[in-house]
């Protein structure tokens, strides 16, 4: 289903310093690289005069952060959205561990995105039990107006309409929670900006707004043909409403104690999935319905990408979808064929992937699209862009081979693996 309108509200960077494994500042970038042009038809479009990359893949060996990368920004959408009610709850978040000076240091997040006609940059620095700093800015052209600066150690800048707000602000609750609370126009579209059009998928099941998209008829019909085109062996799917299990007497007591008014639904919405189901002389002799949990890993993954893509369309597209292990439980050629769809040139939203599919490399990327994780002797881990080696940018014209390059070293990134010593390690513990 294919939206006749789009807003522009897509990501232009983000950038973490002091969290988890990321100690330094590392910004992640979806501003198209200067003087590139290749497969800018398809791979790109622009935004209040901003040219953005439709789609950055992050590669890593396992454990170099980047997962942390997009938990930082996810965790910062939660600080967002959610207000904590009093003054001695905690902010989550761990800094960076593994330096003593940097345990005692603020994490501190940014962002500069597009809302609408309007380009906004959004910083915080927290520590686990206050706001150390926060500033919200809007861009005109490429000048940056300050909207409001609170801090420990900046003069602050706060409009006159918000003076109040800012008073009742508590030293672990954010200014822009507060003032999209009293309505304050700028506030309101950068709330809505992190609630709306940044979106993480990650869970295992579609959401209930997910799966109540099943009930449209034309969305349905588009869905069982995308499954279809990409070989699943599934001839209809129905949103079904099924009793809920009561919560256990356990949980209900707990929640009794801390004094919660918390409703357990009795039933709800869940997908299944229906099925050919066959005799031994290969005739077709009924239809079965199962559950989607009783799919495979690969096929629960896949609805959940489809069905987040087309939500993203029919709410008016420009959309920030986020995916950690992309290509975890796919085949390569479904990830292969879902990567060309994100770079299409009928795609109006953005979408950004962390991956171990090394083949995905090569699969008509701009240099600017792929970034790489690594993490360093001392824990750290570290971003890079190929569009930053030089080699790569001047060879960008031409069907260059970057897995070959990656899997050679000539960008780094890839795991130091002494194979004799890890089997060797294995035997001496299974002799102990």
């Amino acid at each position: 289903m294919e939206a006749k309108w789009r807003k522009s509200n897509m990501l232009i960077e983000f950038s973490a310093t002091n969290y988890a494994s990321i100690k330094n500042k590392i910004t992640l970038s979806a501003e198209t690289g200067a003087h590139l042009s290749r497969l800018r038809k398809t791979n790109t479009l622009e935004e209040n005069n901003v040219s953005l990359l439709k789609s950055l893949l992050i590669f890593g060996p396992n454990g170099s952060g980047k997962s942390n990368l997009l938990d930082g920004l996810s965790l910062m959408k939660n600080l967002v959205l959610r207000n904590l009610p009093t003054v001695v709850e905690q902010l989550n978040g761990l800094p960076f561990m593994l330096n003593v000076e940097n345990r005692n240091r603020p994490i501190s997040f940014e962002v500069k995105f597009n809302y609408l006609e309007h380009t906004y940059s959004y910083a915080i620095e927290f520590y686990q039990n206050e706001i150390f700093s926060e500033k919200l800015s809007v861009f005109e052209k490429e000048k940056e107006n300050i909207y409001f600066l609170r801090g420990k150690e900046v003069e602050e800048i706060i409009p006159e309409s918000l003076a109040d707000t800012r008073r009742a602000t508590k030293s672990n609750t954010l200014l822009l929670f507060n003032a999209q609370a009293v309505n304050d126009s700028v506030s309101t579209e950068v709330f809505k900006w992190f609630a709306e059009d940044l979106i993480f998928v990650n869970e295992t099941q579609p959401s209930s707004e997910l799966v109540k998209l099943i009930q449209n008829p034309e969305i349905k019909k588009e869905l069982l043909n995308f499954l279809k085109f990409a070989d699943f062996n599934i001839t209809d799917v129905n949103a079904i409403n099924v009793k809920i299990p009561e919560a256990p007497e356990q949980i209900k007591k707990i929640l009794e104690a801390i004094g919660s008014d918390a409703k357990f639904p009795a039933e709800g919405l869940q997908l299944y999935t229906s099925h050919k189901v066959y005799d031994d002389s290969g005739e077709v002799v009924r239809t079965e319905n199962f559950p989607l949990n009783m799919e495979s890993k690969g096929t629960q993954k896949i609805f959940l990408i489809a069905l987040s893509i087309i939500n993203a369309q029919i709410s008016g597209n420009g959309k920030t979808l986020l995916f950690d292990e992309f290509d975890d439980s796919l085949h390569f050629e479904l990830s292969k064929a879902l990567v060309k769809l994100f770079n299409s040139e009928t795609n109006l939203n953005q979408f950004i992937l962390t991956t171990h599919e090394l083949q995905l490399l090569d699969q008509n990327l701009r240099t600017d699209q792929i970034y790489l994780m690594d993490k360093d002797f001392q824990g750290e881990s570290n971003l890079k862009s190929i569009f930053d080696f030089k080699d790569s940018r001047d060879s960008a014209r031409y069907d260059v081979g970057f897995m070959k390059k990656y899997i050679a070293g000539r960008f780094g990134a890839v795991p130091q693996i002494d194979e004799e010593k890890m089997l060797a390690a294995i035997r001496i513990k299974g002799e102990d």
